[in-house]
Formats: structure tokens, sequence, C-alpha cells
């Protein structure tokens, strides 16, 4: 029994290891036959089902004909508010990050940095 163990967790072991380097070499073959799978099961799930199956049971309320996407809005109008405030806030911080950036670059001496590198070069080229 332990052979016959050892020697299926073996092959399965190999076959794991063989699709994998398939589906890794091959990605786009292996989506397109899932989704292939995928919809040819999808459509003999539908199609064998009986008409008695399909038929759909209603619930009847008597609020049934009332719009309820009209009590969500007053619900939402705090978290809108409370995300625009928050952008708000925020698009102000970068500004002045931004502005605060543009002032150090102003006041950087860029000769400062760049004549031993054109000495360097002067040297370099003689």
């Amino acid at each position: 029994m332990s052979q016959t163990w050892d020697g299926t967790k073996e092959k399965a072991g190999r076959a794991r290891e063989r699709s994998e380097h398939f589906v890794r070499e091959n990605p786009v073959p292996t989506i397109l036959g899932a989704l292939g799978i995928g919809i040819a099961i999808g459509l003999a799930i539908r199609y064998a089902s009986t008409t008695e199956q399909k038929t759909e049971i209603e619930v009847k309320s008597p609020l049934g004909n009332l719009n309820w996407s009209i009590l969500s809005l007053p619900f939402l109008w705090p978290l809108f508010k409370s995300a625009k405030e928050k952008y708000e806030t925020s698009a102000d911080v970068m500004a002045d990050a931004m502005k605060d950036g543009v002032k150090r670059l102003k006041k950087i001496d860029v000769n400062r940095y760049a004549k031993p590198i054109r000495k360097r070069w002067k040297a370099w080229r003689r």
C-alpha cells in the first residue's frame, strides 16, 4: 500500500510540475482555454435545466413600486462631503509642498556644483 501511495504521489507531483511549466510558458492559450471551458459549462447548465426550473417566483409587496434609490441619497451626502473636504485639504498640502520645492530650487547655486565638473571636463579634454 505504501509503495502504491508513493508512486501515485510522485506521478501527481510530476504532473503538477509539468502543468505549472506549461501554464507559465503559454499563459494566453491557457486563459483562452479556461474561458472556453467556462462558457461551455455555463451553456450546458443553462440549457440542461428544464422549463419547470426556469420559472421564477415573484414576491409582491405593497411597497414594490416604490423607488428605493431616493432613500440612499441623503445617507450618502456626508460621505461625499467628507471626501470633498479630504481632497481639498490634500490639494492644499500638495500645492504648498510644490511652492516650497520651487523656492528651494531657486536658491540652489548651480555654479557651485557645475564648476568642479567643468574643471574635470577641461582637464580630461587636454
